[in-house]
């Protein structure tokens, strides 16, 4: 079972946004846009899919990536339609 961000003392593990924002060399803005973005085609919440972009070593690839889902989860949509 996954360890909950929260407890009765509030939040327990926190991401670094600074590492984050260090590490892949973009503004706390682009970091949260793309947290968000992250969240929604993976299905994770904000603060997972932060540690998520601690862990990846290149955003680009990273990215593109989330691209190629979203596009592809979309075609997979229109599909099921027809």
């Amino acid at each position: 079972m996954k360890k909950d961000i929260y407890n009765s003392e509030g939040i327990t593990e926190q991401v670094d946004v600074q590492a984050i924002c260090k590490k892949h060399n973009v503004g706390r803005y682009d970091i949260i846009e793309l947290t968000a973005y992250a969240a929604r085609i993976l299905d994770l919440r904000p603060h997972d899919a932060m540690k998520k972009l601690l862990e990846v070593e290149d955003l680009k690839v990273f990215k593109a990536q989330l691209d190629e889902k979203r596009i592809s989860s979309e075609l997979k949509r229109e599909l099921r339609k027809s």
